[in-house]
């Protein structure tokens, strides 16, 4: 794993380009947008111990989105080689990682299914998620944070 350091206003990853790295934000903000028909759409801000790009870990390819520093922002960066050594070690960690992104994916879909798309816009419904994420899940589990990769 590296440290990067990136300026406000830095564009960190972009939509739509290839992605083999995930992000742990350490300290400041990142912003998280989408474009579709040339108009942008913010789906909402991560700091210090939330994650982005993750889902590259598992599958590299084009990024879903654009992640931006909203001030000087530091980051511990972790390659798509890095996670499958690091899981190869300890295949406990993969399933742990896992478990998180269907968690994330079942959260999400709930969400958007209960929700009336024509009321509340994705912003919100993100900043939802979002505030969720920070609560113990139902079996009183944590959330997989980074220090396990280490």
């Amino acid at each position: 794993m590296q440290t990067a350091l990136f300026s406000g206003g830095e564009t960190i990853i972009a939509e739509g380009a290839h992605g083999d790295t995930a992000f742990l934000v350490v300290s400041g903000l990142v912003e998280v947008s989408v474009s579709k028909a040339g108009k942008t759409k913010t789906l909402g801000t991560l700091g210090p111990g939330e994650t982005f790009g993750e889902m590259s870990l598992l599958d590299p390819g084009p990024r879903s989105a654009t992640v931006r520093a909203l001030g000087n922002t530091e980051c511990t960066v972790t390659s798509y080689d890095e996670f499958i050594a690091s899981i190869q070690e300890n295949p406990q960690r993969a399933a742990l990682f896992m478990r998180t992104l269907v968690r994330r994916l079942r959260q999400m879909n709930e969400r958007m299914a209960s929700e009336d798309p024509g009321r509340r816009g994705l912003r919100a419904m993100f900043r939802d998620w979002q505030s969720s994420t920070h609560e113990l899940p139902e079996d009183n589990v944590p959330l997989v944070h980074w220090t396990i990769l280490m």
